[in-house]
């Protein structure tokens, strides 16, 4: 009995020792900026010593919870070679993947918008086939501001109350917006007491002649700043 009781805690010790497959993505958000190149790394390891055959596959999904994995590249060993799925640009993503030192690193060219998703890396191993086989992050694509649009709204008449809206329609993270004027000499002036300034928006109430002048719009975030100008003639 107390040779089976010690044969049985022998052998917890040995399985307790045995590491399943584990793979890891160091960060849950990755951020690269519009038309450079990325990397979003991806380490393993296996319970397995000296693997003698493996197939890493990365997906990915849209920010949807509800989006289905698409398939993005399989890489196989021992044959150390990967194919990019059908509906993927070949020449924008590629792998930098090394099975015996559990490295599985997906390089992802010239990022557009179109990148912001969820990716995700899977990592399948001959002979493991228990532990967290997967793991993911986001990539959040950063986008300097467009150029900015300036408009008019309202009639910028004596008395009336009217908008100049500013927007840029490309932007990541969100653009901020501020508001610029000079008068009608060009010299710089301070805001408007009847205004308010807000996303983009500058809005001027009760309006006059001495509220003409030149108005600049500047959209920025970390990235960059765009700006527009519009000039504003109240008549009389």
């Amino acid at each position: 009995m107390e040779s089976s009781m010690l044969t049985f805690v022998l052998l917890c010790v040995v399985w307790s020792n045995v590491a399943a497959i584990e793979v890891k993505i160091p960060e849950q958000v990755y951020e690269a900026v519009n038309g450079s190149d990325t990397t979003i790394p991806c380490k393993f390891e296996t319970s397995v010593e000296n693997p003698q055959s493996g197939v890493i596959s990365w997906f990915r999904r849209d920010l949807n919870s509800s989006a289905r994995n698409e398939l993005i590249l399989t890489y196989y060993y021992p044959d150390k070679i990967f194919d990019v799925a059908e509906n993927v640009d070949a020449k924008g993503f590629s792998i930098d993947a090394d099975l015996l030192n559990g490295k599985a690193d997906l390089i992802i060219k010239n990022v557009e918008m179109e990148d912001n998703m969820i990716f995700e890396c899977r990592v399948q191993i001959r002979g493991d086939i228990d532990g967290t086989n997967s793991n993911s992050a986001t990539l959040v694509v950063l986008v300097a501001p467009s150029t900015p649009i300036c408009e008019v709204q309202g009639n910028p008449k004596n008395g009336e109350d009217i908008k100049l809206t500013c927007v840029s329609n490309e932007a990541s993270p969100p653009a901020e917006y501020k508001w610029q004027s000079l008068d009608a000499q060009n010299n710089p002036r301070d805001p408007e007491p009847k205004s308010t300034d807000n996303g983009g928006v500058l809005s001027l109430f009760g309006i006059t002649t001495d509220t003409s002048g030149t108005y600049t719009c500047t959209s920025s975030n970390r990235v960059g700043s765009a700006s527009c100008s519009l000039t504003l003639s109240v008549t009389p």
